[in-house]
């Protein structure tokens, strides 16, 4: 699972969470959007940080436009969330969306690539998860062999409002992943993510 939190820096963001004792990584350059991340891995999950490191291209751009809306419309903060189904091509069939090729470039060079289903409908929608599957485990972006000097060993918990939970539950094609705390009210998506760590959970958003 994944959580994405909107910056407007990424330097500065990337120090502080650093000084909450997070390993931070340089995610590298999404080519052609105008975007760039940093991400910080736990094995089975990973938070981003996205902010957008050239408006021209990202405004020009049909992956980059989606993000800079967003970062307009509800500003720096937790702003999407993603899920990894089992069958993805199963997944996109179900909610009847196509699967979209995505890469990033590291800053050693490396090209990272995925699928993914309903990115941009989560965007607008941001209650809504996007659905992604990683081509090489070896690049998945949780996996990077860090250690937290705080001890955070992952998300203990993500609040996400919804609309209806019986909708947001078909969306998923099923209950909601262990972690994720769905409950109805206004202004629907991510509100709170919690990281576990031992000596207490520490909130990121």
């Amino acid at each position: 699972m994944q959580a994405i939190v909107l910056v407007t820096d990424l330097e500065s963001a990337g120090r502080r969470l650093t000084a909450l004792g997070l390993t931070v990584l340089n995610g590298g350059r999404h080519p052609g959007r105008g975007t760039a991340n940093l991400i910080v891995p736990f094995g089975q999950q990973y938070l981003e940080l996205l902010a957008i490191v050239d408006e021209v291209e990202a405004l020009s751009s049909p992956q980059g436009r989606p993000v800079a809306s967003a970062l307009a419309d509800l500003g720096p903060g937790l702003a999407r969330w993603s899920v990894e189904p089992a069958d993805i091509e199963g997944t996109a069939r179900r909610i009847g969306q196509a699967i979209e090729r995505r890469q990033r470039v590291l800053p050693d060079a490396t090209t990272v690539t995925w699928r993914s289903v309903a990115v941009d409908t989560a965007w607008a929608e941001p209650w809504r998860c996007a659905f992604m599957s990683w081509d090489n485990p070896d690049t998945h972006p949780a996996c990077a062999p860090v250690v937290h000097r705080n001890g955070a060993t992952g998300f203990a918990r993500l609040d996400v409002v919804v609309p209806d939970r019986d909708l947001a539950f078909e969306w998923l094609g099923g209950p909601a992943p262990p972690g994720v705390v769905m409950e109805t009210g206004p202004r629907p998506g991510p509100v709170r993510l919690l990281l576990s760590s031992p000596s207490g959970d520490i909130p990121i958003s």
